[in-house]
């Protein structure tokens, strides 16, 4: 952890001394964790935020392309990575884990113990995130591999009928101000979905329509968010940064559902 700290402190500085809005491009499994951090360090230190939510792979390709950004929080280390290493910011950091769970109905008797059979039945339908354009997508891709190695022949049934609901380019918009996904699901285009655990807690903790089960162990795949500051950021982007590794930065994030990476041991 220390050394992560000292990476962002030396390769994280600025060049500019702008006092303009903090433009943060982040994972939209961040958004109401981020805005509750953004609310806090402002109370600190009077920034004001400029967030872009979205895809992280999405986000990552338009800032190869040179869209101007300070903070890109990605949902992987990898995407963070490659703007480290095409000289577009500095050291790539993880910032907080999170896991995968499965939303479905309230009334459905699925748990982690039957979840294998459950989604490798004919007439279950399984709604994911898109691979490539969103770590989501290859997270469970990956899973779906796990899978597969103690059920032979899984990875192509799984990846075969999943139905790729969000997360692509064309594809991040709610329906009628309502959650893509959880409308597949009550229309029964979809009889459960794959997503990060943080949602999913927030879906059922707003609805009791719905209930979350955490996959088995053996199907676990971790996900790591990856933090990187650009090489162009203004001063405040890198404090930003610093906060998000804070103990306070990282309690927050544990407060919706994030697993933190740097709070110090418990006395």
């Amino acid at each position: 952890m220390r050394a992560w700290l000292v990476a962002v402190m030396i390769g994280l500085a600025s060049s500019s001394a702008s006092a303009t809005d903090i433009r943060v491009m982040a994972a939209g499994s961040l958004k109401d964790a981020f805005t509750a951090v953004f609310a806090d360090f402002s109370k600190q230190y009077g920034s004001s935020f400029a967030p872009v939510w979205g895809p992280s792979g999405v986000l990552r390709e338009r800032l190869q392309k040179g869209e101007a950004f300070d903070v890109f929080a990605s949902a992987a280390l990898p995407h963070a990575q490659v703007l480290t290493d095409a000289g577009i910011s500095g050291p790539s950091v993880m910032f907080a884990r999170n896991a995968l769970c499965v939303v479905t109905m309230a009334d459905s008797v699925v748990d982690s113990g039957s979840l294998v059979e459950t989604l490798l039945r004919p007439d279950i339908k399984i709604g994911t995130s898109t691979p490539v354009s969103d770590p989501a997508g290859d997270y469970t891709w990956e899973m779906f591999r796990k899978i597969d190695a103690i059920r032979p022949g899984a990875f192509q049934t799984l990846s075969g009928k999943a139905q790729q609901l969000f997360g692509g380019p064309a594809i991040t918009t709610p329906v009628n101000g309502r959650p893509r996904l959880l409308v597949a699901l009550d229309d029964h285009q979809i009889d459960l979905f794959i997503y990060y655990c943080s949602g999913a807690r927030e879906i059922v903790r707003t609805s009791p329509n719905y209930k979350s089960v955490g996959l088995p162990p053996e199907l676990s795949v971790g996900p790591e968010y990856g933090l990187t500051v650009s090489r162009k950021a203004q001063p405040g982007g890198a404090d930003f940064a610093m906060y998000l590794l804070s103990p306070q930065g990282q309690a927050t994030l544990k407060s919706y559902g994030f697993i933190p990476v740097a709070l110090p041991a418990a006395p």
